[in-house]
């Protein structure tokens, strides 16, 4: 797998926005995926919690944001649904990298004026038509990029569910969440979370074990 980290500007985004907003919480999308013809993203934002209510009323009052869904907040994180316009006058990076054949391998990150995708692909030529077509309309900067492997091999459906307990604290001791919150949080049933889970978790401790 061809693994590429990419830094852009998207002006007017709230993804490019918010930190500026709000210099002092971290940002950052774990998730991100079409529903209905609009891109979902689910927003962690960490740090002082007395900014959580004031950036779910600045992502609300956006042009570019549809609907904003809480998730769960405590004194210290909050996760948000947003589900941000498109349409020919709100474009969205993740319809340029789903349409050739990139995924996000780790979440989207927003840093100052900027997003930092981390993206996975199979060939060299998907990444040289997304960076072609960006650095025409976009400030763009390739942060890194390299070959890396994959072992062992999960289902898009185990990584997804295995990425959401890593960042939900489901593996902390105490668990930040438990399944049954993850579970409903990616409004999947708790059964088939996991399931996708174990899975993910006995190939990678076989591979280990193997090794």
């Amino acid at each position: 797998m061809l693994k590429i980290i990419l830094q852009i500007h998207h002006k007017s985004c709230w993804g490019s926005e918010i930190n500026l907003k709000f210099p002092i919480i971290k940002f950052s999308s774990i998730d991100c995926r079409w529903i209905k013809g609009k891109v979902a993203h689910i927003l962690l934002a960490a740090g002082d919690s007395s900014s959580f209510d004031k950036i779910v009323s600045y992502l609300k009052d956006r042009r570019d944001v549809k609907s904003v869904e809480l998730l769960s907040k405590t004194s210290s994180e909050m996760y948000v649904r947003v589900i941000t316009k498109k349409d020919n006058r709100y474009s969205q990076f993740s319809d340029i990298f789903f349409k050739n054949n990139c995924f996000t391998a780790a979440p989207t990150r927003f840093e100052d004026k900027y997003e930092v995708w981390t993206l996975g692909t199979s060939e060299k030529k998907n990444i040289a038509k997304i960076y072609s077509f960006l650095k025409k309309k976009y400030p763009v900067k390739i942060r890194y990029i390299k070959d890396e492997s994959i072992s062992p091999k999960l289902t898009a459906k185990q990584r997804e569910v295995l990425i959401h307990a890593g960042y939900f604290g489901y593996y902390n001791w105490p668990r930040k969440k438990s399944a049954t919150e993850i579970a409903s949080l990616l409004k999947i049933p708790k059964t088939v979370f996991l399931s996708h889970l174990r899975k993910a978790e006995s190939k990678i401790i076989n591979g280990f074990l193997s090794e």
